[in-house]
């Protein structure tokens, strides 16, 4: 039995086994020849599409997972830095939360190599070369068009890789030169990505609308329609990501983008109403927020839709004396104290959810 599953394989070099296979298939016959040809063609070209699709959905995965505000392009980040030296930057420094130290310090950026950027620390700074090999996180503003008061916020995490102390007690510290730049600023709050069950409203209005008779900021009853709202129609092309005290990032698409087009631009201010699903109120916490667009992060196609940074510049609050009316506050500490709190309670839900 053993001998005879050797000949099958064997048989295909045998003189005129082209023949016999014409043969088999003009009078229907079976071959062993052509029965393992044919598994071996419909198995190869079966297995070229399964890996065409694993190849695929590969880079699909690791395309999706990069978030709209990294910069990971080398010559954009080299650009950024050549601009940031131009102009002397501001660094701020500290050692990364990996480590048990936590220093924090201001350095100018006087140098970008190939390898690495050069910080100049100042004299109050003991700097010591037992750095070497630790990372620090970094941060810095950049204004990119001078004709326009926006700052650019970025972020990146760097290893030291040398300390130098001149004579005049300044230090001169070489970090590694980041792989990407994060397009925000140092995080001050805490940010969750709420479920997308847990929106239950989003609208939002240009300041123009207020200035309409009848309408009154303080009064929301007089709002009317918004500009741009999530609705059944809309939800899927409205998103809500990294809501903190501070601010939050919006996310667009299609129908949704291009009626935001001409709300939602740098430096522009607008207003939110926001309900969020809250498990001590049945009906949702709701926040009225006034919001300055920071930043916007294009995706990669026409169709991938836009994200959008807002920066909350105000909030409402309900009137003591009348709580139907809001009375709007500028932030506390730079955050809105309310939604700091939410972002809290929903960050220990979904930290027990998933049984840690």
């Amino acid at each position: 039995m053993s001998d005879a599953l050797w000949l099958v394989p064997l048989s295909l070099f045998d003189p005129g086994w082209v023949d016999r296979m014409r043969d088999s298939t003009s009078f229907n016959r079976f071959s062993p020849e052509a029965a393992i040809l044919t598994a071996v063609f419909f198995g190869g070209f079966a297995l070229f599409v399964a890996l065409g699709f694993l190849f695929k959905s590969r880079a699909e995965k690791q395309t999706r997972h990069i978030p709209l505000s990294w910069i990971t392009d080398k010559d954009k980040i080299d650009g950024i830095f050549a601009m940031a030296l131009r102009h002397r930057s501001k660094i701020r420094v500290s050692f990364s939360r990996e480590e048990t130290a936590s220093a924090f310090t201001g350095t100018a950026l006087v140098d970008v190599l190939p390898s690495g950027l050069v910080l100049e620390m100042s004299a109050s700074v003991r700097a010591n070369r037992a750095w070497i090999g630790k990372l620090v996180e970094c941060d810095f503003r950049l204004r990119l068009d001078p004709k326009k008061e926006h700052w650019s916020f970025y972020n990146f995490v760097a290893e030291i890789k040398d300390v130098a102390v001149r004579p005049d007690d300044c230090a001169l510290v070489t970090v590694s030169m980041p792989s990407r730049l994060e397009m925000e600023q140092k995080r001050a709050f805490l940010r969750v990505n709420p479920p997308r069950r847990d929106v239950k409203e989003c609208d939002i209005w240009p300041p123009a609308h207020f200035r309409a008779e009848g309408r009154r900021l303080e009064d929301p009853a007089t709002w009317e329609r918004p500009h741009l709202g999530l609705t059944e129609a809309t939800a899927p092309d409205i998103e809500i990501k990294d809501i903190s005290g501070g601010g939050m990032r919006l996310f667009l698409r299609a129908d949704a983008l291009r009626s935001g087009q001409g709300l939602l631009e740098v430096g522009r201010r607008i207003y939110l109403s926001l309900r969020l699903a809250d498990p001590g109120a049945p009906e949702g916490a709701a926040f009225y927020l006034s919001c300055r667009v920071q930043n916007i992060y294009p995706g990669d196609g026409p169709e991938s839709g836009k994200a959008f940074g807002l920066r909350f510049v105000g909030f409402g609050e309900p009137d003591p004396e009348h709580p139907p009316l809001l009375v709007w506050r500028p932030p506390h500490g730079g955050g809105v104290p309310a939604v700091d709190e939410w972002a809290y309670r929903k960050h220990l839900e979904l930290y027990r959810s998933r049984g840690a």
